[in-house]
């Protein structure tokens, strides 16, 4: 857990530390301008988005990806920046590709289900394997969610993501968001729930409380909106971690001079050895030769 906690930004305060998830910037400056906007907000986490589709990307046993987000600083402005990956996927059977070892370089996993199959096979078989459910915010769903899928979500601490730009782009879509997040809501019980922009231009960026009476038109309740901007990312972040640092979320492996003199003892015996010392000890022991004596 000590390591989880020093990848933490901010110390425990009365100031909430809110996140975005969901952040598409197409190059350097572009991103430097939508952080100068986040910073001023109050956001201290964000997520810059990478979409592609599964199916097309992963080809041979290779899953390709531009190096773009490689390059991404840790920090701009004051704001964390993370790494994010969303899969389009419409065949269930390309969700065991999520072990593939590019993911790893992403800090935050989503996928969006294409049909109830993919959605079905995520969330009971492959939820070790990433973090977020994100539909497309402009159509309805292209199924009907059921409350077995968001119990199964929940057990397995997979959240649900509603974004909210594209209503403040273009008004005709409001119509698809209230649908969405109808459905959303009446599933989940108004739990688990991630709120993210999706924003591509600083202009549609809004404040986390903005955001929060946002939710409360389309239903979400203001408690369930907060903890979608603070709470639930959170947990969010730390399971991300957890599985980049980890193995299965329990074991990790640290250098010994990381550990402190008051767990020393968790180190072998062997490795407070010299070298000479540890070449003695792998030595095959000679063995005794029993002797007679003669009286």
């Amino acid at each position: 857990s000590s390591g989880i906690n020093a990848e933490w930004p901010l110390r425990p305060g009365r100031m909430e530390t809110f996140f975005d998830f969901r952040v598409n910037a197409g190059n350097h400056h572009h991103l430097e301008e939508l952080c100068k906007v986040y910073s001023k907000l109050g956001y201290k986490v964000i997520a810059v988005n990478h979409e592609i589709d599964f199916q097309a990307a992963f080809s041979k046993n290779k899953l390709n990806i531009g190096s773009y987000l490689k390059e991404i600083p840790k920090t701009i402005h004051g704001v964390k920046l993370l790494k994010r990956i969303t899969l389009n996927c419409s065949d269930a059977s390309l969700l065991r590709n999520l072990k593939h070892s590019t993911l790893l370089e992403f800090d935050i996993i989503a996928i969006c289900p294409r049909n109830e199959d993919v959605l079905s096979q995520a969330i009971r078989t492959f939820y070790n394997h990433f973090h977020l459910i994100t539909f497309d915010s402009t159509k309805i769903l292209p199924f009907r969610l059921k409350h077995s899928h968001m119990n199964f979500a929940e057990q397995n601490n997979i959240s649900i993501e509603v974004c909210y730009s594209h209503i403040i782009k273009d008004n005709s879509l409001c119509r698809v968001l209230v649908s969405n997040c109808k459905d959303i809501n009446w599933t989940s019980r108004n739990r688990n729930i991630i709120i993210s922009s999706n924003v591509d231009d600083p202009l549609y960026i809004r404040g986390p409380f903005d955001v929060i009476n946002l939710m409360a038109v389309l239903g979400i309740s203001f408690k369930s909106a907060k903890a979608g901007l603070t709470t639930n990312c959170k947990k969010l972040w730390l399971k991300a971690h957890s599985r980049k640092s980890t193995y299965n979320g329990i074991m990790s492996r640290v250098p010994t001079a990381q550990i402190d003199s008051g767990s020393s003892w968790i180190i072998p015996e062997k490795l407070h050895m010299s070298d000479d010392e540890q070449d003695c000890a792998s030595l095959p022991k000679k063995k005794k030769v029993p002797t007679a004596t003669l009286r």
